[in-house]
């Protein structure tokens, strides 16, 4: 039997020695007569087949894999439990043969059929706007000066009158001829501020009350207008006050935009001592002079039979008649 060549040269010398002790015991077994003639009796018969020698073969390595598993010296029992739960694991060489999932490319992915398209989307449903968020193309109601004629006004025009100059003239100074004196506060301070009614006045007040809506719009403060107009409208005909935040500046003047009162222009007449007030429609007013203090004016009660004419039905656009008549 041939020696597996794998043999180490440890392994020969055991069978080295079991060879020389054979051949001892062989010159020994001559030197005694009844041994050697015993021998040779027994062995005439039968030839004498040399003893082969031993022969050790490595055990496979799966045992000593196997044999790995088992505890050694200098290694804790538990680092070889741990090594336990990888025994299932196939050899480093097979791990690598096991096939991995590799992502297609483009051209491998057109093979692949692709899923169904998801279902179509749901009609979208139009939801209003609250609507105190109206749309932001919407255009928004324009914000007019007055409010909404009334009900009792219907079928008026509109007749604006200035205030100071126009219906009455005041002072800070003592005017002893004044025919009533209003507080007004300035920076903490109260100041009067004395009044004289323009010749006329109460009359014309009244009779414009009875034909027109009546709006006194004045470039002087609430503070002053206010109180002043309380004791100047002793008739009550006076609808609706406009004071100097309600002005146009135009060029460091108060200017009474017409056009943002919230009326017709047809139907709207302005009386004002000022040409500057009404310089954006000059054919809707009617000129008066500045009063001070002549006690002979009568400009207000001239204008009476003329504001008459224009209340009338037969007049459709007062700016035709006030543009050729004044």
């Amino acid at each position: 039997m041939m020696e597996n060549p794998r043999t180490s040269k440890s392994e020969k010398e055991p069978q080295q020695n079991i060879a020389a002790q054979s051949n001892d015991e062989g010159r020994e077994a001559s030197g005694s007569g009844e041994n050697h003639a015993s021998s040779s009796d027994n062995q005439g018969d039968e030839p004498r087949q040399p003893i082969p020698p031993a022969v050790t073969v490595d055990p496979p390595k799966a045992e000593s894999q196997e044999n790995d598993n088992e505890p050694r010296e200098g290694v804790k029992t538990d680092q070889r439990d741990e090594d336990v739960s990888m025994q299932d694991a196939p050899p480093a060489e097979d791990v690598q043969a096991l096939p991995v999932a590799v992502p297609l490319n483009e051209s491998q992915q057109g093979t692949v059929p692709p899923p169904p398209p998801p279902p179509g989307p749901e009609p979208v449903v139009a939801t209003p706007l609250p609507l105190s968020e109206p749309s932001p193309t919407a255009q928004e109601p324009q914000k007019w000066l007055l409010p909404p004629m009334a009900a009792e006004h219907k079928g008026r025009k509109c007749l604006v009158l200035d205030l100071d100059e126009t219906l009455v003239h005041s002072s800070f100074k003592i005017l002893h001829q004044a025919d009533f004196t209003i507080p007004v506060e300035i920076e903490g301070n109260y100041h009067n501020v004395y009044v004289i009614k323009r010749p006329g006045v109460d009359e014309f007040m009244k009779r414009v009350g009875e034909l027109y809506e009546v709006v006194v719009f004045t470039a002087s403060v609430s503070k002053y207008g206010d109180p002043l107009l309380d004791q100047l409208d002793i008739h009550k005909v006076v609808h609706h006050r406009l004071f100097r935040e309600s002005c146009y500046n135009h060029q460091g003047n108060y200017v009474k935009d017409l056009s943002q009162v919230g009326r017709d222009l047809k139907d709207t007449i302005i009386i004002d001592n000022s040409p500057t007030s009404y310089i954006f429609h000059p054919q809707h007013a009617v000129p008066i002079s500045s009063w001070f203090s002549d006690a002979h004016d009568n400009e207000l009660l001239d204008l009476i039979p003329v504001l008459e004419d224009l209340a009338g039905p037969n007049v459709t656009d007062v700016s035709l008649v006030l543009d050729v008549t004044l």
